[in-house]
């Protein structure tokens, strides 16, 4: 009579099931490294600010998707620190452009007759300044002269002679 070994027959089930477990505790090893970086690593830098827009930049992108349409009708903004960054005067019929930072933070490239904000309008733009308008009450920001320091607070440490 024939006797049948069950050690030989049971060689390919046993080499299938071992891979198969070791593919299974290499994926689980996977994935738990992976929610471990996600959860323990270091948050990234955040990103330096977008660089402001060049006045000439400002001036070709003006026209490409029309203008915000502003509320007229808002209240005038009180005490909004509008800085003057840069000029483009008006040639050949053209509007001129005066770039501004409204704030801290914000700049924008306004045409000369738009609303820079609710109530703020950029009513000339000259060559070396810019004349806006707060609810009727017109005001200038000049471009500094060169060779003109602007005034500023004396740093500590600071010798003054």
């Amino acid at each position: 009579m024939h006797t049948i070994s069950f050690e030989r027959s049971n060689f390919v089930p046993t080499a299938i099931v071992s891979l198969l477990t070791f593919a299974a505790i290499a994926l689980l090893g996977l994935v738990l490294a992976h929610w471990t970086w996600e959860w323990l690593a270091p948050r990234p830098e955040p990103r330096a600010p977008a660089p402001a827009p060049t006045a000439k930049q400002a001036t070709a992108a003006a026209g490409l998707f029309g203008s915000a349409q502003r509320d007229s009708d808002a209240a005038a903004a009180t005490g909004l620190a509008i800085r003057l960054l840069g000029i483009v005067a008006a040639t050949d019929g053209h509007r001129g452009y005066a770039l501004l930072q409204l704030g801290a933070k914000e700049v924008l490239a306004v045409r000369a007759g738009d609303d820079v904000a609710p109530g703020v309008r950029l009513a000339k733009v000259g060559t070396d300044h810019v004349v806006l308008e707060r609810g009727g009450v017109r005001e200038t920001l000049a471009w500094p002269k060169p060779g003109v320091a602007a005034p500023f607070a004396a740093q500590p440490g600071a010798v003054e002679r």
